[in-house]
């Protein structure tokens, strides 16, 4: 692994070492596949956090990881995070919809409810953790309480957004005032509001059949390692780990020699996503 302090930790492993904690997006993985196999370059490495039986779980890349399964990679690169540092953010997003709210509250869920309370009584259960999750509209404030333990909480909040997934567009927003957000985005008829998952329960989902939809948990991850632009020949073939990670270490020496490692503190805003 790469040692030095100041550099992200690069390291490879095997493909089947990485465990997901959210669903990806098939399209998305359709078309990263496809780009991996017409460049041949992964450019940004997944981040991962280790788990204590030499898995890991993936905080950031589900797509990438799962694209570049399609891809029949026996091995992977990734950034390992030490995710009891905490500088190392876990944090929440909001499902702002502007269309149909309907969609989300329109029939029960199995071993699942909506219930009618105040806006704070929302906010706290999903603090404390007793709500799936709570959506608030102009005509009403819900909260989604749900059967069978943490397990199940999960799968009722997978349940809900399935309704609206692909259905309508989703904005991924700081939770706020519903109308302070329709002024922002021209329209606002609900705001899906989740739980304040702790990376306890991320470690957890890893290891459920179930994950969390896409769009809902964010990490924030200092030193975070971009356009590492790594040739995809040095994870195919049937090299020991160890062997490639002598590569992938020589590789990035290399770089720092020839002065293409660049560390950039300041917080950027991005306009062409």
């Amino acid at each position: 692994m790469t040692t030095s302090p100041h550099l992200p930790d690069l390291r490879i492993v095997p493909a089947n070492a990485l465990l997901l904690h959210e669903e990806c997006d098939p399209a998305r993985v359709e078309r990263l596949a496809g780009r991996l196999s017409a460049d041949g370059i992964l450019r940004n490495p997944p981040a991962v956090a280790p788990l204590d039986d030499r898995t890991s779980v993936v905080l950031d890349g589900a797509n990438r990881v799962t694209a570049m399964h399609r891809v029949d990679l026996p091995h992977q690169l990734v950034q390992v995070v030490d995710y009891d540092d905490p500088a190392v953010r876990l944090e929440t997003w909001a499902h702002l919809l502007q269309d149909d709210g309907a969609l989300v509250t329109g029939e029960e869920c199995s071993d699942a409810r909506w219930q009618a309370i105040p806006t704070h009584a929302v906010r706290a259960g999903l603090e404390d953790g007793t709500l799936a999750c709570g959506v608030l509209t102009s005509r009403a404030t819900l909260g989604l309480v749900a059967g069978g333990g943490f397990d199940g909480r999960v799968q009722a909040l997978a349940g809900i957004v399935a309704r609206y997934k692909g259905r309508v567009p989703i904005y991924r927003v700081q939770p706020a005032d519903l109308g302070i957000l329709a002024e922002a985005y021209g329209r606002a008829a609900a705001l899906v509001l989740f739980p304040r998952f702790t990376k306890r329960d991320i470690r957890a989902i890893a290891r459920l059949p179930v994950k969390l939809p896409a769009g809902i948990s964010r990490h924030i991850i200092p030193q975070r390692a971009l356009r590492v632009n790594l040739d995809l020949s040095l994870l195919w073939g049937a090299e020991r780990t160890e062997d490639k990670q002598a590569r992938l270490d020589a590789l990035i020496r290399a770089r720092l020699r020839d002065h293409r490692v660049r560390h950039y503190p300041e917080a950027t805003v991005l306009y062409d996503e």
